[in-house]
């Protein structure tokens, strides 16, 4: 039996804290070796974007914005694959069909 992120405090080591329910309820979606990957990139992300943004008081927003979607995207890509949701890859000189 899995036990519940929530116990398990693996959440990134920096984030805002309006959003933790929103992280942890993505962050149990995931596999637990998946789970530290998107864990440890949140953070570094989050990290990247607060540091990156020149105006004081946009940095948390810029930094949340940035690190959310990213592990939004991460979770659905992830988690079709987890699934088994998976495509063929195209044969070499095929067009693919869009």
């Amino acid at each position: 039996m899995e036990m519940p992120i929530r116990t398990l405090q693996e959440m990134p080591e920096i984030y805002g804290q309006a959003d933790k329910d929103w992280i942890i309820q993505q962050l149990e979606r995931l596999t637990p070796a998946v789970r530290q990957k998107a864990v440890l990139r949140y953070a570094a992300v989050y990290q990247e974007a607060f540091d990156a943004e020149p105006v004081s008081y946009r940095k948390e927003n810029r930094a949340r914005h940035e690190a959310n979607t990213r592990l939004r995207l991460f979770v659905r890509n992830q988690g079709r694959a987890l699934q088994g949701y998976t495509a063929e890859p195209p044969l070499a000189g095929t067009q693919s069909r869009s």
